[in-house]
């Protein structure tokens, strides 16, 4: 079974835009899965759809298993987590964990297993010394890890990110990016959207590529350093890529995607004796 399928699904807003146009995919059961695209490629709304806040006018849509309906959107947001971009629209209540609670909660959790699942959450996201705070009084990047463990708290089997690292400094992206790690170890599916394709080629096992509502492409994350899609993506190669492309001596078929393969292709390149008379020393 996927973790989500959708089958030729299509969502048009009030002014005739087709947001997502004859879609279809699947997304495996434990995977790690980055969307690109432009401005307007109806990522936004596709994440709504994964998460039953959208319904489609056509096509089809299961999620574990469930058909999303009217009556089954409910229980599909038990098992779907949504993290919105902006945390102030998400993190609203007088403190921290008010807000966690919030969730589990209007699930008609025992306040035993709520305490017990606000307190996993929020220190999961390294947040529990900071339970009785007020939102408020966090930097973005805290309040944003609040979010992701209010979506936590609710035990979803998918975790969905509408763009995670927008807005953060590089210290908030690594935090982020870590603790995304973590959930992924923990056994979740990732869905997340992003512009960040140096982001997506060293995290994601599970590329999406989007353009004007159409998927693009799907496949694994070589579809970045595939020049002619990323230009129809309207984004750029990897800045690792990007380098080696610029360098005289490169004849390799293949591109570096990210650091480590940018490693092995150097090994291959600089000749062992060189390296080791010194030429290569700093």
């Amino acid at each position: 079974m996927d973790a989500i399928n959708l089958n030729d699904i299509v969502y048009e807003y009030p002014d005739s835009t087709k947001a997502v146009d004859r879609l279809s995919l699947q997304i495996p059961i434990g995977a790690k899965v980055a969307i690109l695209g432009p401005n307007g490629a109806g990522k936004s709304t596709l994440l709504h759809h994964l998460n039953g806040l959208k319904l489609p006018q056509e096509g089809s849509v299961t999620i574990m298993g469930v058909p999303l309906t009217k009556k089954t959107a409910k229980t599909i947001r038990q098992k779907v987590g949504l993290v919105f971009q902006d945390p102030d629209d998400q993190v609203f209540s007088g403190s921290v964990w008010e807000d966690v609670q919030f969730g589990p909660r209007n699930l008609g959790l025992s306040e035993e297993e709520i305490h017990e699942v606000c307190e996993v959450a929020l220190g999961s996201v390294g947040m529990r010394e900071f339970k009785t705070k007020a939102p408020y009084h966090l930097s973005y990047g805290q309040k944003k890890r609040v979010a992701i463990a209010g979506i936590l708290a609710m035990k979803p089997e998918i975790v969905i990110l509408d763009e995670p690292m927008a807005y953060l400094d590089p210290v908030g992206q690594d935090e982020v990016a870590g603790l995304l790690q973590g959930l992924h170890f923990m056994g979740k599916t990732i869905i997340l959207s992003t512009h960040d394709v140096d982001f997506a080629a060293s995290w994601a096992d599970h590329i999406i590529l989007m353009r004007e509502g159409k998927l693009l492409a799907m496949g694994g994350p070589d579809l970045l350093v595939d020049e002619e899609l990323i230009r129809k993506a309207n984004l750029h190669l990897p800045r690792i890529a990007r380098l080696f492309r610029m360098l005289p001596s490169y004849e390799a078929a293949e591109l570096p995607k990210n650091e480590q393969e940018a490693l092995r292709t150097l090994e291959g390149m600089v000749n062992v004796n060189e390296w080791q008379s010194g030429r290569y020393a700093k």
